[in-house]
């Protein structure tokens, strides 16, 4: 009787050893996995720059302006409701300068949206920095947070640029609220 207990004591502990193996394993799994996913999403986020300079530079050789913004010329620029969505602008400064962005009005084509309620949605109505011209990096000057509940239009704000107070550009932004998919609003 005391072998059949030994026996027993040893098939018990021979599963438990199993168990915390394929626990360990997977657990290492689960690590690689998040580790791959965090990379890919950091690589992520380095394209979406690379695609936000490669965008204004090539807005800037078709226009040949000191200032561009994303959004201001071509395709307008997607949102999304319920997040804060940024629209970036560069700028080629001929010598050091105080640079400002400026919301001067706002618009949808959307009867249900008015100014004021667009207005609402901005977070900063104004961008102010210093620029030099070695200073090649979109700057973030417009934050604007739609709420979940807005309606897909078509939304518009114009924006004054100036330059040590003098009004070098007028330009229209144009937004395009549109809402992503339930899987992809999920997983990103």
């Amino acid at each position: 009787m005391f072998n059949k207990n030994k026996k027993a004591a040893l098939e018990m502990s021979v599963g438990t050893i199993v168990v915390i193996v394929l626990s360990v394993s997977m657990l290492i799994f689960g690590i690689i996995l998040i580790r791959s996913i965090m990379c890919g999403a950091i690589g992520l986020t380095g394209e979406v720059n690379e695609k936000v300079e490669g965008e204004l530079n090539r807005l800037f050789g078709a226009s040949g302006g000191e200032v561009q913004c994303i959004g201001a010329g071509g395709e307008p620029v997607r949102v999304t409701p319920g997040q804060t969505n940024i629209i970036y602008c560069s700028f080629k400064a001929k010598e050091a300068a105080q640079y400002t962005v400026s919301v001067t009005g706002a618009g949808s084509d959307s009867a249900s949206l008015t100014e004021s309620e667009i207005n609402q949605w901005i977070l900063a109505e104004s961008w102010s920095g210093n620029i030099s011209p070695a200073d090649r990096d979109p700057k973030k000057v417009i934050r604007i947070r739609i709420p979940e509940e807005a309606p897909e239009a078509l939304v518009f704000l114009d924006i004054d640029v100036t330059r040590d107070g003098s009004l070098i550009s007028t330009q229209a932004i144009d937004l395009q609220i549109s809402r992503t998919g339930i899987i992809r609003s999920t997983i990103c």
